[in-house]
């Protein structure tokens, strides 16, 4: 299958109110959904799956180019040579891919970790260092920004200098005798000092408004729970909220007594320069003989480096990825040679995969016009083999009930189609799937619980990284949810190379400049 040509797609007119224009058409083959393993592999493919172990393999390639398939394939071949005996893992960056690569990997025949990075992290950091406490959710992205940022080596290098932290310079509290070279205090001495954080922020040129929402973060984090506050209370059962939840849950001090799985990877990195210093060996996380590392452009330079870590000496190192995917706000691409030096792995071969298998031509042609934001705008009508519609609505109210209808007659006609409704804000997904219920059975996914077939799922650009779909509605391609910038450029283009079948595009008055086609009036 040679690539399309990027050219814009055909555009049909924009809704005429009152009327149905969205009329998604059924698939003619209805064998189920295809799996990414059923695609028989091209000679580069074959090339990059048949190198030799040991040598660190990066992938790149377009949206639906076989780059998972090639890494699952090339696990699996080194895996079996192994007669099952080298430990490995597969990493990614989110619920929905992981829970869609564990199925594959059995299919296989092989037995691994698959894992997001988030629970890979824990685990390995529970292994190394006593005494975590559990691990918070919700993270603000100002936090998560700064948390993940490369800037922060610089302070990382300066609190090595000392000695490990204790939470609130407690002078008068027993000392601990241990060999450790890191402590959670030592959190609270990096995010809880001002100044610090000052200079960080000013070297990554992030907002002021960031290091106070981490120093409030970090104030809850390291404090006790009510319960804990108040544990000299002899009746229990006033430490229970009327309704029967911990009394700090649903508050400001939701987080109280918790970490955050972004400061994981700041302990190991923290423990590795202290060690240096003192010429101790530093805290080796788990080790593994093989590493898949998938959708790599997500990964933040401080846990690149601590996944890199985890390889053993002997062992092989693949990663996949592409650039023009990264959606993630709260971390940056540096390129690809930062990558694997990151990962230890500056010397490595890679793989560019020129073919794609996933989307339909008209589907590719819009993505690419998306993405290099260089296609001539046009105006042309579709043919009833146009896998690609966009329709322009007055209001939501339009907008959710012609959907809605034109979903009922696709899931009455094609009952095996899988259908998601690609949102790019939770705000927006919420509305979405509220307004859709009433006309087809309509579910949210959060925490990438997708179905392969059944009723409608809605959801966020950053849920839907990595799967794939056989129709796929954008329903707020608008200036504002999708203003003409390089970031909404990569989540649109994320967006629409998820469809296997068909795209529809919609908006609500004025359309996002991002989208190849000139748009009209209703008529």
């Amino acid at each position: 299958m040679s690539a399309p040509p990027a050219v814009a797609p055909s555009r049909p007119p924009a809704a005429p109110s009152g009327e149905v224009p969205f009329a998604p058409r059924p698939r003619r083959v209805r064998a189920g959904p295809p799996s990414l393993l059923d695609v028989a592999v091209d000679p580069t493919q074959r090339a990059a799956i048949t190198l030799p172990a040991g040598k660190a393999m990066l992938i790149l390639g377009e949206a639906g180019h076989g780059k998972t398939t090639v890494a699952l394939h090339r696990l699996a071949q080194l895996w079996r040579e192994s007669g099952g005996r080298r430990r490995g893992a597969v990493v990614v960056p989110t619920d929905g891919l992981a829970r869609l690569l564990q199925p594959l990997l059995r299919r296989l025949g092989v037995d691994v970790l698959v894992a997001t990075y988030d629970r890979w992290a824990r685990a390995q950091a529970q292994r190394a260092f006593r005494r975590l406490p559990r691990e918070s959710e919700g993270a603000p992205p100002s936090v998560l920004g700064l948390k993940r940022h490369p800037a922060l080596r610089t302070a990382l290098e300066e609190l090595a200098t000392r000695d490990p932290g204790r939470i609130d310079d407690d002078a008068d509290a027993p000392a601990r005798r241990t060999r450790a070279l890191v402590s959670r205090g030592d959190l609270q001495h990096l995010f809880g000092d001002r100044v610090l954080l000052e200079r960080v922020a000013e070297s990554a040129k992030i907002a002021h408004l960031a290091v106070r929402d981490v120093l409030e973060r970090t104030r809850v984090q390291l404090g006790k729970t009510t319960e804990e506050e108040w544990a000299h209370v002899d009746d229990r059962s006033r430490l229970v909220a009327v309704d029967g939840r911990a009394l700090d849950e649903g508050t400001a001090t939701a987080h109280a007594n918790t970490i955050d799985a972004e400061d994981y990877a700041v302990l190991f990195e923290l423990d590795r320069l202290r060690a240096m210093q003192r010429r101790l060996p530093p805290t080796a996380p788990r080790a593994f003989d093989l590493l898949v590392i998938d959708e790599a452009q997500e990964f933040a330079p401080l846990e690149l480096r601590l996944l890199g870590r985890s390889l053993s000496p002997d062992g092989t190192l693949i990663v996949a990825g592409d650039a023009d995917q990264q959606t993630d706000p709260t971390t940056t691409f540096p390129g690809w040679s930062s990558v694997m030096r990151e990962l230890g792995q500056p010397h490595h071969a890679t793989a560019h995969l020129e073919i794609g298998y996933r989307c339909p031509p008209d589907v590719v042609a819009l993505a690419r016009a998306v993405r290099d934001s260089s296609a001539r705008q046009q105006q042309q009508t579709p043919t009833e083999e146009s896998t690609t519609a966009f329709f322009v609505f007055e209001s939501y109210r339009e907008l959710l009930t012609s959907i809605g209808r034109g979903l009922r007659i696709l899931l009455r006609r094609d009952r095996g189609a899988s259908v998601a409704v690609v949102c790019r804000s939770p705000r927006v997904a919420r509305r979405v799937a509220s307004g859709l219920r009433a006309a087809v059975p309509t579910r949210i996914v959060w925490d990438g619980r997708f179905l392969a077939r059944g009723p409608v799922q809605v959801s966020t650009v950053e849920e839907v990284k990595g799967l794939e779909f056989d129709f796929v509605i954008v329903p707020d391609a608008n200036p504002h949810d999708y203003p003409d910038d390089a970031a909404s450029r990569r989540a649109m283009y994320v967006a629409v190379t998820r469809a296997r079948h068909q795209v529809v595009v919609a908006c609500v008055g004025e359309p996002t400049r991002l989208l190849p086609w000139q748009p009209s009036s209703p008529q």
